[in-house]
């Protein structure tokens, strides 16, 4: 289905007689709700898991559709957390893998060749018999307003309470002497400070969470 519906888009874009030109199609957003409302039976953890195991499996084959077998599609899951404060019905709130606490909602493989720790994510991890979710930090996006990002590193290391010491001058994540990489220390230790929840990574839309450990050399990001 997701197949047939990227090639009617191409047909569509055939037909508006741009069919020679290289257009880029991307899922941005595909997923499955695990908890509705009366009424929508089908939003289910069992079901949300076989969709988006299904359309993983899907996004990583790195093939094509039939229109274009040899073009990639780029697909983005929605979503990585639950969004408990959004509004309408319960499903859209209940789009996520994780609840806000990094917690899962279900088991699913998030085996991907991005991914720190092999390349797979091992999910119910075990601290003092108690399960938890996966490590989770939080860095500033790349592409994130330098003016910005330096208004959020002075909030971290000043109100936000955030020990900066690190990446200072004589630190070990001084380097590199950059603003993104300075925030993305600042960020993630106030991430982890505050419970690990994903408005904590918000930082006025500059921050990302990510599974992949930030850490290098001798400079460590804290994680649970």
């Amino acid at each position: 289905m997701l197949d047939a519906q990227i090639d009617a888009v191409r047909s569509a874009i055939n037909a508006l007689g741009f069919g020679n030109k290289m257009v880029e199609i991307t899922v941005s957003e595909s997923g499955w709700p695990s908890k509705g409302d009366a009424g929508e039976s089908a939003a289910t953890p069992e079901n949300a898991k076989t969709y988006n195991t299904r359309l993983i499996e899907r996004a990583q084959s790195n093939k094509g559709t039939p229109m274009r077998p040899k073009d990639k599609v780029d697909i983005f899951v929605f979503a990585l957390f639950n969004e408990n404060k959004k509004k309408g019905g319960a499903s859209e709130r209940n789009f996520g893998i994780f609840n806000g606490d990094g917690s899962k909602v279900y088991d699913v493989d998030l085996s991907c060749e991005f991914c720190s720790g092999g390349g797979k994510l091992e999910f119910g991890e075990k601290v003092a018999g108690v399960a938890r979710g996966p490590s989770v930090w939080c860095v500033a996006k790349p592409h994130a307003e330098e003016k910005v990002v330096q208004q959020v590193l002075d909030f971290c290391c000043g109100p936000g309470g955030v020990d900066c010491r690190e990446i200072y001058e004589s630190g070990d994540c001084f380097g590199p002497d950059k603003v993104h990489a300075h925030a993305s220390y600042a960020m993630n230790a106030y991430y982890q400070m505050h419970g690990r929840n994903y408005w904590n990574c918000d930082f006025k839309g500059t921050g990302l969470v990510t599974f992949s450990d930030p850490s290098y050399g001798t400079c460590r990001y804290s994680g649970q």
